[in-house]
């Protein structure tokens, strides 16, 4: 299908992609700007070719995205379905996040994305589709011009905007943000969306490093009077130990972080002393889960995770040595032989590394063992045992959805094959997070799961991706195959007709469907700028001089 030419005001400047490659066949247009790429002759050249290609690619890829979305909206029973808990959204995120690897969460934000494209943007996806424009580009286009509702004026700010995108590639994210607003303002001056809503987006997340040190970032958006507050708190935690604590302020506040998140009240000093009155810390009322190995709680490898200077010469001794001495490791500052011992897990969060663990938090921790199960035969009941829903836990370690990171301390132990046709044993019991417990329950996703943990899925359209247990590389004692799931009873399950209507009469509902739900948050957001942008219209219809 050839896009159509595009209708724009003359004084806008018509760019030479409308006039020519807009108008040739899509998987033409993409063709050329591969072979373009190919056939560059200098690096620089390539650099760029290959990013208009990679533009293209990414507008096919959300093209696809709101088609698997088109899908679902438009099939029988779609609108009762909005009402479901896991609605159409949330059962098309999961298969662009199942086809893709990534997470449901950024498969939904992927299908925002694509679905304003869809709906609200035609023309800019046009832009998007010719390579002109990056996805970066295109995201900031879709949520600057979100709060416009009048479909006049959308239309006419999407015209604008894709006439002139392209001259935009060089400027700031500021720029490119008051460059959108313009056109915004033109059509709809009160969908300028304007910085206080800024303290809309409070938040808090936790990165853990992917180094392997057994360290986090917490990245955090508060009110200014609530971050003042917690500032000095940290300040005095860290003011009260005493004067022999080895620890640099700096890490004593990071510490006293830490010490908040265990629900205590102070920082525990570490001058490990025994009649020091601050080395005391209020018991915690928060749990969080490790897996290691026994040996792990015991590495006694050296580490120097306290105070100011690293390891190694002093300033003094560096200065009196040659650059070779100083390049060149002493046999004091080395550290002594690692054991043999494998990293820990923290649920959710990644590796601890097993001298961080021993040092830090092996004193503290209350041990529960877990036991392989072998050849154990199921169990009676539906809800596992305690020791065998903590051996799947700590297999599988994160939910097993294809793309899911949620911890497996906060998912449901999921029969594969439902219970009481499926047995209550190992080789059939799974982590799932709650979304994804009701996407395979009810949008007709199908599983086999294996004796080692291994699941292979089969998305409603036929598509099959594979997810292994998490412990599989950090601890594969766990994944030895356990007893096989009677085969009949495996048989019997793969011929079951899939009761998806039947089971939707369970699906939790919604108390607003998501289409609600973004309404309503339009409107508020609206409401809330009315006052400043009234007041700028006003200021603009005024005579000169402003």
């Amino acid at each position: 299908m050839g896009y159509p030419q595009v209708g724009i005001h003359p004084q806008a400047g018509l760019h030479r992609w409308l006039t020519t490659t807009l108008s040739t066949n899509v998987e033409s247009m993409f063709e050329e700007l591969v072979a373009q790429a190919v056939g560059s002759r200098d690096a620089v050249g390539a650099v760029g070719a290959w990013a208009r290609a990679e533009n293209a690619a990414c507008a096919r890829r959300l093209a696809a995205c709101a088609d698997v979305l088109e899908r679902h909206v438009s099939a029988d029973g779609s609108a009762e379905r909005e009402n479901w808990s896991a609605d159409n959204w949330n059962a098309a995120a999961a298969e662009i996040a199942a086809a893709q690897g990534v997470s449901l969460g950024v498969a939904s934000h992927q299908l925002v994305i694509a679905w304003g494209l869809r709906k609200r943007l035609p023309k800019v996806a046009e832009v998007f589709a010719a390579g002109a424009v990056s996805y970066r580009m295109v995201e900031a286009i879709e949520s600057r011009t979100r709060l416009v509702r009048d479909a006049e004026a959308n239309a006419k700010i999407d015209a604008e905007i894709a006439a002139r995108v392209e001259q935009w590639a060089g400027l700031s994210v500021a720029k490119i943000e008051n460059a959108i607003d313009f056109w915004v303002d033109r059509y709809d001056p009160f969908a300028v969306r304007h910085a206080q809503t800024k303290a809309r987006g409070r938040h808090v997340d936790v990165h853990v490093s992917d180094d392997g040190s057994g360290t986090a970032y917490v990245d955090a958006l508060l009110m200014a009077t609530d971050a003042e507050a917690f500032d000095r708190r940290l300040d005095a935690m860290a003011a009260a130990v005493c004067e022999d604590d080895p620890r640099t302020i700096e890490q004593r506040r990071a510490d006293a972080m830490g010490a908040l998140g265990h629900g205590a009240d102070r920082l525990a000093c570490a001058c490990g002393r025994d009649d020091c009155e601050a080395a005391q810390l209020t018991v915690s009322s928060t749990v969080i889960h490790v897996v290691a190995r026994e040996e792990s709680l015991s590495d006694d490898t050296d580490v120097d995770l306290d105070g100011e200077d690293p390891p190694g010469p002093s300033r003094e001794e560096l200065l009196k040595m040659t650059v070779r001495e100083a390049l060149s490791p002493r046999a004091e500052d080395m550290p002594s032989a690692p054991a043999d011992t494998d990293p820990a897990y923290l649920l959710g969060r990644g590796i601890l590394p097993a001298p961080l663990l021993a040092a830090k938090l092996a004193g503290a921790a209350q041990i529960k063992y877990v036991r392989h199960p072998g050849d154990a035969p199921p169990e009676p009941r539906h809800r596992p045992s305690t020791a065998l829903a903590w051996f799947v836990r700590c297999r599988d370690l994160t939910c097993r959805f294809p793309g899911c990171d949620v911890p497996a301390d906060h998912c449901d132990i999921d029969h594969t094959i439902a219970y009481p046709a499926g047995p209550t044993q190992a080789s059939n019991l799974k982590c799932l997070c709650r979304k994804h417990h009701l996407i395979k329950t009810f949008w007709a996703w199908r599983e086999v799961q294996h004796p080692d943990g291994r699941v292979d899925w089969t998305s409603p359209t036929g598509h099959t991706v594979s997810t292994c247990p998490g412990a599989e590389l950090l601890f594969p004692a766990l994944c030895r195959p356990t007893a096989p799931v009677d085969p009949a009873i495996v048989r019997r399950a793969a011929e079951a007709p899939t009761d998806s209507e039947a089971r939707g009469l369970m699906m939790p509902r919604r108390k607003r469907t998501r289409a609600q739900d973004r309404a309503a948050a339009i409107d508020e957001e609206r409401e809330l700028n009315a006052p400043i942008n009234a007041a700028r219209l006003a200021e603009r219809d005024e005579p000169p001089p402003f």
